[in-house]
């Protein structure tokens, strides 16, 4: 149905539409401005409620009370927090404790930044410490139970072995002058006697550096059950492979020592 008004032709019903179609965008975007009303109030409850609730959380280190911020759980520091109290820490925390990575400074200004677990210096990790002059030191390494065990958490670590390799163990000693690796490799039967003659004992055919390096090997065969090899003036770490035929030992020397490898091979 249309109406004309002088030179202007439109339809009744067109004009039905137009207020409905605008009717509904008007209620939409109403329907909008509440939810993202709602949506700010909900986001800033969340942003708030862990600020404040934290403050409520205990840190049962003695030296890090006073005031804490971060995560909680239950009431205790639990997640990513800081603490102030006579020490300072900041990082991750677990049932009120230093637990995860973070760093901890003292009052004297000593700082470790590095691995916890349950309030105690775990893992490896680095300190600087401060001298009666006020002078830094950085020590890295690993510490264990909150003491500071050396540059490596391993003296040594065999980190592989074959099917055929029946075992593998390493002794280490002090070292000398001169840093030396003993390789006595042997297998349960070499250097018998059977229906056939002597049983051949194992040789090692190969050594492969992947880290570290030395100067010469000796070699010693005049044993009856065991071939015996000598590194000399090793640098260390050295990550060596020791091959014998198609069987493998791997193993990781990281302290300058005097080691002893024996490798017993199936029979």
């Amino acid at each position: 149905m249309y109406r004309t008004i002088g030179e202007l032709k439109f339809s009744i019903s067109s004009i039905k539409n137009s207020y409905l179609n605008c009717e509904f965008i008007y209620h939409s975007i109403s329907r909008m401005k509440n939810f993202v009303f709602k949506l700010i109030v909900v986001l800033g409850s969340f942003i708030i409620t862990p600020c404040s609730y934290a403050q409520n959380c205990k840190v049962l280190d003695k030296d890090l009370v006073g005031t804490y911020t971060g995560d909680c759980k239950n009431g205790k520091a639990e997640g990513v927090g800081k603490a102030v109290g006579t020490n300072t820490y900041e990082g991750e925390f677990k049932l009120g404790y230093p637990d995860g990575v973070g760093m901890y400074t003292d009052v004297k200004g000593n700082s470790y930044k590095g691995s916890f677990k349950k309030g105690k210096r775990e893992g490896d990790g680095v300190a600087v410490v401060m001298n009666e002059k006020g002078e830094p030191t950085t020590v890295k390494g690993f510490w264990k139970k909150d003491k500071y065990i050396g540059e490596f958490e391993y003296v040594y670590k065999i980190t592989n072995k074959t099917f055929m390799v029946s075992s593998a163990t390493v002794v280490a000693e002090p070292a000398n002058p001169v840093p030396t690796i003993e390789v006595n490799i042997e297998s349960v039967t070499g250097g018998s006697v059977d229906l056939h003659g002597d049983i051949p004992k194992p040789t090692l055919t190969e050594t492969i550096f992947l880290s570290g390096s030395y100067q010469n090997m000796n070699t010693i065969t005049s044993q009856q059950k065991r071939n015996t090899y000598i590194l000399q003036n090793l640098i260390y770490p050295a990550s060596i492979i020791f091959k014998i035929g198609s069987e493998e030992v791997q193993v990781n020397f990281n302290e300058k020592k005097n080691y002893k490898l024996t490798i017993v091979l199936r029979s």
